[in-house]
Parts: structure tokens; C-alpha cells; sequence
């Protein structure tokens, strides 16, 4: 399928045409080339999930369960601690809410089907997370939840395997095709009047769900190559701990005094156009797929000597 046919921008070069025209952000490409020297790219590896948050099913279950986790997979951070206990120990954020849905799954198999999602009350979702402290966005959850339901229900009769056929088992279209029909995966924002496209969630789907297939031996996708890194909070920050993202005084100094970014800024759409780029630039210098360097970036943005914090946006895209 050609991008006229989905009506959606390009992302790599919608972004680079914002990071051409950025008022507040730059990129360093000396910092990026020292960082680029730095990492051993034969050292980076396929994800994989912790064992634990996995599950062991078949080709449809697996599949549902990707999308049933990357629909609700965005907005962690809050200022009150929320962890999830499963399988012997306590997750925080991101696994937080894998933990809860894999404690879900192994109670009652009838969250991995479309049809309970759409009927799943607040308090049900509010279960399902339940823990020390509470989930963000609970509400916004529970109204992403349901509409992802009832449009695999109404387009794709319940499973993501028919989404994946129609993409004819290419990663960037089941993007796409997640970004089309799906407006909470649809990731796209306006910069002076243009629309750029990000896709976070739509893309990391499409590479966990080639993650999840791979380790349970239900075959991949193609074309992951071809992904972007997933432009989120953590790798702006990371980059910009390295020197290489270049924020203005005045938006640097937002940022570190935990001063929200609104979603739909141009502050915020050229952070995460910036993070594209700068992504796209070191997988190229490295000669790796951009995708495999983004879980390796997004480890290294947890390293305790990363001292600048993240920007803060409330926002269901990342």
C-alpha cells in the first residue's frame, strides 16, 4: 500500500522538514557522530520481554495481546509512584501496566478478545491495574480501550492476524493500517500548517508484535527495517543528556522545572521531530535498523547518570 492510499505523511521526512524550520530545538552533529563511534552496534539486540510478562499462546492470542498492550501503552509518569506485584515481584511504569495485563490474562483469556475490552466497565480496567498508587489517564484508557475493540470487532473481525494479512505481513502498513482506522494510534500533528506524522505506538506494535511471533515461533513481519525510532519522552532526554538535542534556554529551562509541554506544541512536535532525526542519523552512522537501536536508547535513558529529566506531556499518543 503507498502512502497516498493510507493519506498519511511520511514520517522521517515529515519530520526532518519540521527539524529544517525549528525555532527551539537543534541537533548536534558533532555529539551525535561521538555517540554514534561510541555504541557497539553488534552488541544491540532483538527486545524481548521480560519472561514473566509474556505470554505462551497462539498465533491470534499473541497478536491481541500485543494490541491490547500497545493500545494502553502511553503516559506513565505522574508524580505519585504506581506499581503493579505479579509473578514474584513489583513493576513500575510501562511493565507496570504488562504486568497487569498479563496478571488479567492469566485469570480470564477473555481479555485477549475484542469483544471484553469493548465491554469493560472503569472499575474493570481499574482492577486489572490495580496496585500501589493508580494507572494515569485511567479514563482515557478505558475510552482507548473500548473504541480499539470495537474497531477490530467492525473492520477486522476481533483479530489483529486479519489486520496483519491485509498489510499483507509488512511492519510499516500494519502501521498504518493501525494509524488509519485506529484514531488512538493515529500519531499525526500539525507544524505550520503541515502534518507530520510520528506513529509511536502504531510502529513499536508492529515490532513487538514481530518480537512476540518470533519468540513463540509464530513466524515475523517484514519491512521492520524500514521503522523509525519510537519518539517518546525517554529518548529526547536521553539525547539531550549526550549533548546531540539542543533545546533553547528558554524551553530547557521549562523542561527541568517539570513544566508541562502541551501536546500539539511546537515546542513539543520538534522535540519529538528532533528525536526522529537524531535516531534516523545514528542508525545510519551505525549501519543498524533504527527500531533495534530504539530499545537499546531507551535502556540507556534509564542509566542513573542521566540527570536532566524528561518533558512532560499528557498525552495518549506516547
Amino acid at each position: 500500500m503507498t502512502e497516498q492510499i493510507l493519506n498519511l505523511p511520511d514520517i522521517l521526512e515529515s519530520c526532518s522538514w519540521v527539524v529544517a524550520r525549528a525555532r527551539q530545538v537543534d541537533i548536534d552533529d558533532d555529539a551525535l557522530r561521538k555517540h554514534a563511534a561510541r555504541i557497539n552496534g553488534n552488541a544491540l539486540v532483538d527486545p524481548r520481554l521480560p519472561e514473566a510478562l509474556r505470554i505462551q499462546a497462539s498465533r491470534e492470542a499473541c497478536a491481541n495481546f500485543v494490541l491490547l498492550s500497545d493500545c494502553l501503552n502511553f503516559c506513565f509518569w505522574s508524580d505519585a509512584v504506581w506499581t503493579v506485584t505479579f509473578a514474584g515481584r513489583e513493576w513500575t511504569r510501562t511493565f507496570a501496566m504488562l504486568a497487569g495485563l498479563a496478571r488479567a490474562v492469566q485469570a480470564d483469556e477473555s481479555w485477549l478478545q475484542a469483544q471484553r475490552w469493548v465491554d469493560a466497565r472503569e472499575a474493570d480496567v481499574e482492577k486489572v491495574f490495580s496496585g500501589v498508587g493508580q494507572i494515569p489517564l485511567l479514563g482515557e484508557r478505558v475510552e482507548v480501550l473500548h473504541e480499539t475493540g470495537a474497531v477490530l470487532l467492525a473492520k477486522y473481525d476481533g483479530s489483529l492476524v486479519n489486520l496483519v494479512e491485509e498489510a499483507r505481513g509488512d511492519a510499516p502498513t500494519v502501521a498504518r493500517l493501525l494509524a488509519r482506522d485506529f484514531s488512538s494510534f493515529r500519531d499525526v500533528a500539525r507544524y505550520d500548517g503541515e502534518p507530520v506524522a510520528f506513529l509511536k505506538r502504531a510502529q513499536i506494535c508492529a515490532a513487538d508484535l514481530a518480537s512476540q511471533w518470533s519468540t513463540e515461533k509464530h513466524g515475523t513481519l517484514a519491512g521492520l527495517d524500514e521503522l523509525t525510532v519510537f519518539a517518546d519522552y525517554r529518548l529526547p532526554q536521553l539525547f539531550r543528556h549526550w549533548g546531540i538535542l539542543k533545546p533553547a534556554d528558554a524551553l530547557a529551562d521549562r523542561i527541568d522545572s517539570l513544566e508541562e509541554i502541551p501536546a500539539g506544541s511546537a515546542e513539543e512536535i520538534e522535540l519529538r521531530a528532533a528525536t526522529i532525526c537524531i535516531g534516523d542519523r545514528l542508525a545510519r552512522a551505525m549501519d543498524v535498523p533504527a527500531w533495534r537501536l530504539d530499545y537499546f536508547l531507551w535502556e540507556r535513558s534509564h542509566d542513573p547518570d542521566v540527570a536532566v529529566p524528561h518533558h512532560r506531556t499528557r498525552t495518549i499518543f506516547y
